[in-house]
């Protein structure tokens, strides 16, 4: 054990001190100035990770926890930390990262706070496994694969937590076995909810094409749970990835309506969509008014999904590409397209890289949002479609340090940058950064 005074929080959901002997110490809990008892968990030579074992001396900016499964859940990093103090070390990490990564010293920049601090999210995956009273549906542990309950979560719409608990009970009174990934017995992986603040989509997400009992749990959710408007099985064979495979619905429509910036969104069982609705329209809003005059140019929005901002940012441009890989998402993004009247947008189904390494096209304005691992190397064949600007739209501040490090290499300058707090509670934050030709 080691007495550590800690310093600051860092990405990754990490708090970090020093030892005596002056190495770095990553810390799983704790905030800024806390004195705290702590245990040596692994050793490495620049670093050293560990485990708090005791609060010696609280922070100001420590608050009583929102629900009793924090800090064991790994669905909150922060959940403990008073929420100004949650926006300002969100945009100390995003600094950080544009400092260490991208090598790029940023000038002060603005942090939009999450209207909703709890309740906020449109999408929850539970895992599902065996508890001590049978079949349970859960979270993973903090920094860890290992499933625990979490009774009271605060993070999902207002009516998941009701829901998760009485499909917990329907799934306890059938056959339906928690699915083991070890030695490929039982069936079902997860539950998810998705919601639009009225209605809730439930999809039992299996290994394979089986789920035992069906008609009962049919029967069971159409008749207890009224919140619930759609059941789907999503039958997913990747145990790397929750949301993938073919799906089919058991009762209601099979897709959840949402109203987006005064346009209306389709958003099927497995596709992405931003999980803060409000924030979700302030990045909409925010884009918008920086493009000002300029939105009767022409729009390549990669990375496009389901259409939000090909919809939303596109429906004032004079012509609009979108370029999206999965399936799934871009038989839905052709359907919200036709949805809102956008008739002549180009829908391409496309690697996003592939795309611009075949094309000659010019486009003024691009916008993209890549997965959370960012474009890497190829970002520079952005260049090729001479945009006037560029919005990148990321979730991960390191990698979008990195992308964006190598478009001011390539040409390109930072005219912009805005942090939007997706995800309150954890240590994760949106970020658009707008850049222009040098």
């Amino acid at each position: 054990m080691e007495e550590l005074r800690i310093e600051k929080l860092i990405t990754g959901g990490f708090s970090l001190a020093r030892t005596k002997d002056g190495k770095v110490a990553l810390l799983d809990a704790g905030y800024p100035g806390e004195a705290v008892l702590a245990s040596r968990k692994k050793g490495k030579s620049d670093f050293r990770l560990m485990k708090v074992e005791k609060i010696i001396t609280p922070s100001n900016s420590r608050r009583e926890r929102l629900c009793r499964s924090f800090p064991i859940c790994g669905g909150c990093d922060w959940q403990t930390l008073e929420y100004p103090e949650q926006l300002l070390w969100k945009k100390k990490i995003i600094a950080e990262q544009f400092g260490r990564v991208g090598k790029i010293d940023l000038d002060e920049f603005d942090i939009v706070a999450s209207p909703k601090e709890i309740n906020y999210r449109l999408k929850m995956e539970y895992v599902c496994f065996q508890g001590k009273n049978g079949l349970s549906l859960g979270l993973y542990r903090r920094k860890s694969k290992s499933p625990v309950s979490c009774q009271g979560c605060v993070l999902g719409l207002e009516g998941f937590e009701k829901v998760r608990a009485f499909m917990e009970g329907i799934l306890r009174r059938t056959s339906v076995r928690p699915y083991n990934q070890a030695n490929g017995k039982g069936e079902l992986k997860h539950l998810i909810l998705r919601g639009n603040g009225s209605e809730i989509m439930a999809i039992l997400v299996t290994k394979g094409e089986h789920l035992p009992d069906e008609s009962r749990l049919v029967h069971e959710v159409k008749n207890t749970l009224g919140e619930v408007t759609t059941l789907v099985h999503l039958m997913n064979a990747n145990d790397r990835v929750v949301m993938r495979g073919v799906s089919r619905t058991l009762f209601g429509e099979g897709l959840l309506e949402q109203g987006l910036f005064g346009k209306r969104f389709e958003v099927p069982p497995a596709a992405f969509f931003q999980n803060n609705l409000q924030i979700t329209e302030s990045i909409i809003r925010h884009i918008s008014c920086e493009l000002g005059s300029s939105q009767g140019d022409s729009l390549l929005d990669l990375y496009s999904g389901i259409g939000t901002f090909s919809i939303t940012i596109g429906s004032q441009m004079k012509n609009v590409t979108s370029v999206e890989s999965n399936p799934i998402s871009v038989k839905a993004l052709k359907a919200n397209s036709n949805i809102n009247g956008m008739f002549g947008a180009d829908l391409i189904m496309s690697d996003t890289i592939e795309y611009l390494k075949s094309i000659e096209t010019h486009f003024s304005t691009i916008i993209l949002d890549p997965p959370r691992s960012g474009v890497g190397d190829d970002i520079v064949l952005l260049q090729k479609v001479n945009p006037s600007t560029i919005f990148y739209v990321s979730c991960d501040p390191a990698t979008l340090a990195r992308d964006v490090s190598r478009l001011v290499e390539a040409g390109f300058k930072i005219s912009s940058i805005k942090a939007f707090d997706m995800f309150p509670q954890t240590w994760h934050v949106e970020t658009v950064v707008r850049l222009e030709k040098g």
